[in-house]
Order: structure tokens, then C-alpha cells, then sequence
């Protein structure tokens, strides 16, 4: 495999960022090969990955096996919890968290080196896309990637979590992620790292599935998971657990 030269140039000479990528899990049998496939097909490779699973019934911890990835047992409490675990477990310099049903375009990990090499940035998050999408689905995620990028740009810096990552130290020193929020968890993230250095959009785009969009239907996933919830993020600073329990879709 050829070393992209630009990439590790913009980095400077050895030792690179060790880079752990860390996978919240819990039932993804079905959906985790893709996503390690993925990985495997990286120009440049993450030196580890991590799968945080949360008492999977299927075979989750299986396929994280076969394929090489390490495995963060724990209980299952929703998956910021389960990227603060895969966190702690880590050994890179660099935590790249992705969720277990999307698929990475090969330059994942030379992006992220890429955008590293300004010392300001601190973390960044990418575009996304439906996998297998239908036109209204491929709409949907157009607004939501433009008010994503129109955030950013405004100082208010918007992080989906999809497909995310931070400087280690950087992500310790905000506390990691706030485990008491059910939703908006990794926006507030993105927000607090404003007082520390940059947060950036990636030109890449990574896929994800729908099934909660087809599983609960657009109008609530819409109005109730990402509209009322940000809102009273925004207003609140909190997603009450009591108004927001997000029903895993599998």
C-alpha cells in the first residue's frame, strides 16, 4: 500500500499521531462488517481499533474479533458512555469515533491526519450521506450537512456523530463526552471545544444507514429526535432522558 506523501509531509517526520478508531456498539452484527471493511481499505491505517460494545445478545463481539478490532466490554448505557469507555481504553494520541452502521471513504484517516497539522484544531467532523439513499433521504441529509457547515461557520460549531474525532488530550481536557445527555451529546462536545481551539468540518463524507428514519418514521425522527431535542439542548443545555429516549433501531 503507497504511503500518501502529502499526508504524512503535513504531519512532519515521525513519530505521526497514533490514531485509535473507537465504535460504540450494541446488537450491530449485521452492520459492523461493513464499517471494519472500511477501515481495512483506509489509504493510511488507524494503528487501532475499538470496539466499545454494551452487552450485544447477537454476535457483535465475535465480529469485532475476526476482524481484528479490540473489544471494550461494559453495560449498556447509551453510547456516549460507550465512546468515553472505548476512550479510556485507548492508546493513540488522536480518538476517531465513528458508529457501527456507517461505511468510511478510504481518505477517513489521511483526512483527519491532514487537518491535524494546523496546531489550532483541536477536532472535527465529517459530511454524511444515506447509504442506498432514496431522493427524499439524500435531501433530508443535503439541509442537514448545510446547517451543519452554516453553524460551524458561525462559531457555533455542529457535530452530528456519525463520524467524528479530537486530539486526545483535548477530548480529556472538555471531559470527554456528558453521558447524562440522551441526544445532542456530541453537538454540546463540539460546542465546549470552542474554548480550547478549532473544531472542523472534513471535506469527506461518510455513509450511514436510515433504519431509524424508516424503523419510526421521518416525522417523528425529525420533529422529535432532531428538532425538539436540539432546541431544548439550545435552550436548556439538557436532553432530559424523561422526554428523550431514543428507541434503538436494529
Amino acid at each position: 500500500m503507497d504511503e500518501p506523501s502529502a499526508a504524512w509531509a503535513a504531519v512532519g517526520p515521525p513519530p505521526a499521531p497514533r490514531i485509535s478508531v473507537i465504535v460504540p456498539t450494541w446488537n450491530e452484527a449485521n452492520y459492523l462488517p461493513a464499517l471494519l471493511e472500511s477501515l481495512e481499505h483506509q489509504t493510511i491505517p488507524p494503528d487501532e481499533v475499538l470496539v466499545a460494545d454494551s452487552g450485544s445478545s447477537d454476535d457483535t463481539p465475535e465480529v469485532a474479533r475476526r476482524a481484528g478490532a479490540t473489544v471494550v466490554e461494559g453495560e449498556r448505557r447509551g453510547p456516549g458512555e460507550g465512546r468515553n469507555r472505548g476512550a479510556r481504553a485507548a492508546t493513540g494520541n488522536v480518538l476517531v469515533f465513528v458508529d457501527a452502521d456507517c461505511i468510511l471513504p478510504p481518505t477517513l484517516i489521511e483526512s483527519v491526519f491532514l487537518a491535524l497539522a494546523d496546531p489550532a484544531v483541536v477536532g472535527g467532523a465529517t459530511g454524511f450521506a444515506p447509504a442506498n439513499g432514496r431522493r427524499v433521504e439524500r435531501s433530508l441529509f443535503y439541509l442537514a450537512n448545510a446547517y451543519q457547515r452554516a453553524m460551524t461557520i458561525w462559531g457555533i460549531p455542529h457535530n452530528a456523530g456519525y463520524c467524528f474525532f479530537f486530539r486526545r488530550t483535548a477530548f480529556e481536557s472538555l471531559g470527554g463526552i456528558r453521558e447524562d445527555l440522551v441526544l445532542n451529546e456530541t453537538h454540546d462536545l463540539a460546542i465546549r471545544s470552542r474554548s480550547i481551539g478549532r473544531f472542523v468540518l472534513l471535506p469527506i463524507i461518510v455513509e450511514t444507514s436510515m433504519r431509524r428514519f424508516r424503523s419510526y418514521g421521518y416525522l417523528r425522527t425529525i420533529l422529535q429526535e432532531y428538532v425538539a431535542s436540539t432546541i431544548l439542548y439550545y435552550a436548556t443545555g439538557r436532553s432530559p432522558r424523561e422526554l428523550f429516549r431514543p428507541a434503538p433501531a436494529r
